[in-house]
């Protein structure tokens, strides 16, 4: 205890370092367990109801997403921000709350699992109110995949995220964090000087094309935890 004390106040040298190591991890095997295989999506596009007694009810949904490595991902990120990632700007939180009443909050984001990927999100509402909010959700799902999204809908993205990714990096904390995580994604050491012009390169064709290609509606599926009025489950 006191070496590793020492060890944290940086008076340690190079060999004590070594030796520390190598007591604390020399017992772990040369090779961990075998890592899985990515994961085939198989689940198709419905409802599933779990009954919860609550006066409100819970939906996630989603389906098969994009790879972060996959040639088409930013314009996927800069579509997500539009469409449910960007809180009051997007399409979901403006068509499902603020015009309709619908939940209090919607959002979208993008699972970047390595060995599985899905573009997803959630939402409360009420059990009488959850039906109609699954049916907007679609709507908006199906009208970005067929028509895209507008100028100023892009414009107003990319300054924000452009804008507001400076911001992170407000402390060594976050800093280690964000460069940790860059690490376990596999990730350049140069993203963070190149991310900001891979954002304000998408265009409004990249992005009705990915659109177009990502955005499935008749794919969505919907895990509704509560006691939903008016609302048949698929299976």
């Amino acid at each position: 205890r006191d070496r590793v004390m020492v060890g944290a106040a940086g008076d340690i040298t190079a060999e004590e370092l070594g030796m520390l190591l190598d007591e604390i991890l020399g017992d772990l095997p040369a090779e961990g367990a075998p890592l899985p295989d990515v994961a085939d999506y198989q689940l198709e596009g419905g409802t599933t109801v779990v009954e919860f007694p609550s006066p409100q009810s819970v939906a996630l949904f989603g389906h098969e997403g994009i790879a972060r490595d996959d040639p088409d991902f930013f314009p996927a990120f800069v579509l997500n921000q539009i469409l449910g990632g960007g809180g009051f700007r997007s399409r979901l939180m403006e068509e499902v709350r603020v015009e309709r009443g619908l939940t209090y909050g919607i959002y979208s984001y993008l699972g970047l699992s390595e060995y599985g990927q899905t573009v997803a999100g959630r939402f409360s509402s009420s059990n009488d109110l959850v039906a109609e909010a699954i049916s907007v959700t679609r709507d908006q799902w199906r009208d970005v995949a067929e028509n895209g999204v507008t100028a100023e809908e892009l414009e107003a993205a990319k300054r924000y995220m452009t804008g507001a990714y400076p911001l992170r990096f407000d402390g060594n904390g976050r800093i280690a964090g964000i460069l940790a995580g860059m690490q376990a994604d596999g990730m350049p050491v140069t993203y963070i000087e190149t991310r900001n012009d891979r954002v304000e390169a998408v265009t409004l064709e990249d992005v009705a094309r990915v659109a177009d290609r990502l955005l499935r509606p008749e794919d969505l599926h919907f895990v509704v935890v509560g006691q939903p009025q008016g609302l048949e489950p698929s299976n």
